[in-house]
């Protein structure tokens, strides 16, 4: 399927670009967090509290591996930690056209102050940080097949350079 699959790590933007996306190119938005929190009628915290963060991922790649029969196109955006499980790195592929967007240390932690994210309720929220992106950026890296950067630009400035980037690489696969 031909989807366009927005990736990245929490405080990114995943949400916010991937309805604007879906917006541009009139198709549905999809959030796979929000899938399993509406069908396990709990929040991301208390799934991690109550059934542990395995039992989360496994919920992700059910998730992950129903959109990839899903034939009506599609804007996904998918957790921050589902590209990192092993038994997900098949899959992304063959979900469509991967759009990494990638925030500096500075954004991220800015945006992250005031989070619920389970992850991130640590004393040292910085040094937590670090380390996760320094292990998340190469696996995002390795999927993306489109990479922008955000909170150097406003929101519809990202929106064209993802949309423009997505037409190249259209383009050149019309050539090939």
């Amino acid at each position: 399927m031909n989807h366009i699959v927005i990736i990245g790590f929490m405080g990114s933007g995943k949400t916010r670009v991937g309805k604007r996306l879906s917006q541009e190119y009139k198709l549905p938005f999809v959030d796979v967090d929000k899938v399993i929190v509406k069908r396990m009628g709990m929040s991301v915290k208390d799934i991690f509290e109550k059934f542990g963060e395995p039992y989360y991922r496994a919920l992700e790649t059910m998730t992950i591996k129903e959109l990839t029969k899903d034939t009506e196109r599609k804007v996904i955006s998918l957790g921050a930690g589902l590209p990192m499980q092993e038994q997900n790195q098949k899959i992304i592929p063959q979900l469509g056209k991967v759009v990494y967007i990638r925030g500096s240390l500075s954004t991220l932690k800015k945006r992250l102050e005031d989070t619920n994210n389970p992850l991130m309720q640590e004393e040292n929220r910085e040094e937590k940080l670090k380390k996760l992106l320094k292990q998340r950026d190469p696996v995002y890296e390795k999927f993306a097949n489109v990479v922008v950067v955000t909170g150097v630009q406003p929101v519809d400035g990202l929106i064209r350079e993802i949309m423009g980037k997505l037409e190249e690489l259209e383009e050149e696969e019309k050539k090939n």
